[in-house]
């Protein structure tokens, strides 16, 4: 009997979704995707949520979760009407001023705005307008920072951002014997590198790049970027000197901790993935979280904690190491 019933299961299962009609089948096959959370000082973890139907691509909604998972809701349904983007979309997540939630707004091919989102009094402020960004990093809670802007020569490069606008480096970066332009221009790419996750805490910026693009961008069709050899390198501002912290096994985003001791690197190569907390000073890195693709880290106000997407399918919170 138990055999029997066993066999039959499928059969019943299939069976119910088809007495259920289309719109529970369709139901069934929509995917959801998670995308840059952002452990904000009010407690909530934000993050963006698509619903992909087999019809079509779906629209991100800005939802938020408690971090002991108690409570889940949406939060912005569609992106609010700015003079400048009026049919904007949500586009990527990222830390606002003073704690708040930074909402980045596609506007038409070419255009982002960048947006400050305060929970308690749902309202919005504007912080920048920029070409087409891909990710953001305020430093001390302003408007300014930097930002990953996809250019000609490649997918990845690093802008300054001050007065609401992105500006390329004005002079090269040097680091390890190797000088190179980190904004990714739409000339001289020669000289320009891949250099993408921005993460910057004071006149400190972090990113990764991969030294070993120098003169190869744009990259050409059988050369994937998870090929290249991507560092963690520490930019200081006032003294405009780089170096290099440590090689990372593949592309990662990065998230760095409040006190700046270390920056959590989320992998998602197609070689290897994971977590690894890197300590700035020395340079060690300790893998702290394993799974297939790792995606946007990002710590919570205490730095004792952080949380990651995994597989673009789900929120995962561990301690930071």
């Amino acid at each position: 009997m138990r055999t029997l019933r066993t066999a039959l299961t499928p059969v019943l299962v299939l069976a119910v979704i088809l007495l259920g009609g289309c719109g529970r089948v369709a139901g069934l096959l929509d995917r959801v995707s998670l995308f840059h959370p952002v452990w904000a000082a009010d407690g909530w973890v934000y993050y963006l949520r698509e619903v992909t139907s087999t019809s079509g691509s779906g629209v991100a909604e800005v939802w938020r979760q408690r971090p002991d998972g108690s409570a889940e809701e949406p939060v912005l349904t569609r992106a609010p009407e700015v003079s400048t983007c009026e049919a904007g979309l949500f586009s990527f997540l990222f830390a606002g001023p003073g704690g708040d939630l930074g909402v980045a707004l596609e506007c038409g091919w070419d255009e982002t705005e960048l947006l400050s989102y305060s929970p308690a009094d749902k309202t919005f402020e504007p912080l920048a307008s920029t070409r087409f960004l891909v990710d953001a990093a305020l430093v001390n809670g302003a408007d300014r920072g930097f930002v990953q802007a996809p250019r000609e020569c490649g997918p990845g490069g690093i802008q300054l951002l001050a007065d609401g606008k992105a500006y390329e480096f004005g002079s090269p970066v040097t680091v390890g014997g190797a000088t190179f332009n980190l904004s990714g221009g739409d000339t001289d790419c020669e000289s320009t590198v891949l250099a993408r996750s921005p993460a910057a805490l004071g006149d400190r910026l972090f990113f990764i790049t991969a030294p070993d693009s120098l003169g190869r961008l744009p990259l050409p069709p059988e050369v994937s970027p998870d090929d290249l050899t991507w560092h963690l390198t520490e930019w200081d501002v006032g003294s405009a000197t780089a170096r290099f912290v440590t090689e990372l096994p593949g592309i990662a985003d990065l998230a760095v901790s409040p006190d700046g001791r270390s920056v959590i690197a989320a992998v998602s190569s197609d070689h290897v993935g994971g977590v690894w907390s890197v300590d700035v000073g020395t340079g060690k890195k300790t893998r702290i979280a394993d799974g297939a693709r790792a995606h946007d880290p990002s710590f919570s106000p205490d730095g004792k904690r952080f949380v990651y997407v995994e597989g673009f399918k789900r929120l995962r919170f561990a301690k930071a190491r």
